[in-house]
């Protein structure tokens, strides 16, 4: 089994990793960060709890650490569980600086450690349906994507995330994984243009982002509102046979909140209102419209990759590497709103 050590014990810990490290008999979850050892223990009784990872790594000899604290803590712990020749997964995003990023990624290269950056919606069930209908050329040539992340929450809530801070604001937040599954389709970009902005009242942090990647031959479209109180749009993809759209979120992140078995029927699934449809012109020049049934979604696929990861070192569902030009893109993102003007990616 891959003895696991968890940082963090919180509401992304809980909900987004404890499930499936405790449902897949490859893990065991062995060792917990958290200053509240009793709610640890009321979950996990067998756990050794500590107040700091770095207490815990000089007595404990890990294979696994999963860091899941406030955003400006990723790097560093990072770098002192590859220091300590363990294995890590990271939340997003993997860090709040580029540099730091390639350091961490020549580091787990030179422990030979695996260094992956928690990108689960690379495995939403309506991401895998774009990308197959994109290599099956279903629209032909894609020559727009519109890929947004909305939701409806006007007032600020008192917590680190939405706060004043290093990497606190909803684009630290739910920018890495709009842009990463932008780069898993298409690549880097040509220019990156942006508007960040706080909107809500007594705002601390930004609430509402648009961000455009420019390609020679497309262009991607970003964006979040803390204002969306009806069904939120979540893909617009325009190609030169035709379009896609599809509204609502993947289910998952609701299902893991009311705590929906694995082995459910419905796990994963999306409800039969909330596929996408497919509009094409056919050779004779008339519009066909058909519903897509959303592939199912593999949030366990990425846990099962992972542990695959590190018992042979192959098929790691977001390896670091792939997750710096996630990076360069948020740093890009945020000058260039601030000047007001588009930059070129370098």
């Amino acid at each position: 089994m891959i003895s696991t050590l968890l940082v963090g014990f919180g509401f992304s810990a809980t909900t987004f990793h404890l499930p499936f490290l405790n449902y897949l008999p490859q893990f065991s979850v062995d060792v917990v960060i958290s200053s509240k050892p009793d709610v640890v223990n009321a979950v996990l009784p067998h756990a050794e709890v500590y107040g700091s990872l770095e207490e815990a790594l000089k007595i404990h000899d890990v294979d696994l650490v999963v860091i899941t604290t406030p955003n400006h803590l990723h790097g560093p712990q990072a770098k002192l569980a590859l220091e300590h020749s363990c294995h890590v997964l990271v939340e997003k995003p993997f860090t709040l600086d580029s540099e730091e990023a390639e350091a961490l990624v020549e580091l787990a290269h030179s422990q030979n450690k695996q260094l992956c950056v928690y990108h689960n919606r690379r495995f939403d069930g309506d991401f895998l349906t774009i990308k197959q209908l994109i290599n099956d050329e279903k629209l032909g040539d894609i020559k727009r994507l519109e890929s947004r992340f909305d939701r409806f929450r006007p007032v600020p809530r008192d917590r680190w995330r939405e706060n004043a801070g290093p990497g606190s604001g909803i684009f630290w937040d739910l920018g890495p994984h709009l842009i990463d599954q932008a780069l898993q389709l298409f690549g880097e970009p040509e220019e990156v243009s942006a508007n960040i902005q706080v909107l809500r009242e007594n705002g601390q942090s930004d609430d509402t982002f648009d961000v455009t990647l420019h390609y020679v031959d497309k262009v991607v479209k970003l964006g979040s509102s803390a204002f969306q109180a009806s069904a939120t749009l979540r893909y617009d993809l325009q190609g030169t046979k035709g379009s896609f759209r599809k509204f609502y979120l993947d289910p998952q992140e609701d299902q893991l909140r009311a705590e929906l078995s694995f082995d459910d029927e419905h796990w994963a699934i999306t409800k039969d209102n909330e596929h996408g449809v497919l509009a094409v012109v056919n050779e004779s020049g008339q519009l066909v419209e058909e519903t897509v049934t959303t592939l199912k979604g593999e949030y366990l696929t990425f846990f099962n990759r992972l542990a695959h990861a590190i018992e042979d070192g192959k098929f790691s569902p977001a390896d670091a590497s792939t997750v710096v030009p996630v990076i360069k893109v948020i740093e890009l993102a945020i000058k260039a709103s601030a000047q007001k003007k588009s930059l070129a990616f370098n």
